[in-house]
């Protein structure tokens, strides 16, 4: 499968999390944060799993562990933890259909990273499609 493919995957499978987080949390019966354990051991089963059968760790050395690679790894799983934290509180707390899409400007942030820090070239088009990600987003979710 190809970048695409994997992204799409991707998208759908976030837009069920935004969904499911919403019909978990609401009765109040289960915490955001109680939610978010549940979904990250999950994620980490699944991920070990993964890592194990391609065979990932059999050339790596503990000198692998704390090198540029891993602690650029180490910054996403900070980065990853604020940012899949603060969507499960958001989404107990407000409509879903207000912090998908002020969520969903990580969209934009991103694009913008990627211009500034890895140098990938930027398009009247790309600038376009930020500018109208922007504009769509302050649509949606303005009350």
């Amino acid at each position: 499968m190809n970048y695409i493919t994997w992204a799409l995957i991707g998208m759908v499978g976030y837009s069920f999390t935004t969904l499911l987080v919403k019909l978990s949390t609401r009765s109040g019966q289960l915490s955001s944060f109680l939610v978010l354990a549940i979904a990250c051991v999950i994620t980490f089963i699944c991920a070990v799993c993964i890592t194990i059968a391609r065979g990932d760790l059999q050339n790596l050395s503990p000198k692998d562990f704390v090198g540029s690679s891993a602690l650029f790894a180490y910054a996403t799983g900070i980065a990853l933890t604020v940012a899949v934290m603060s969507l499960f509180r958001a989404l107990s707390l407000g409509p879903a259909s207000i912090v998908v899409p002020i969520y969903g400007m990580f969209i934009v942030g991103g694009a913008i990273l990627g211009i500034l820090f890895l140098h990938e070239p930027i398009t009247m088009r790309k600038l376009a499609g930020i500018v109208l990600a922007i504009i769509s987003i302050v649509l949606i979710a303005k009350k």
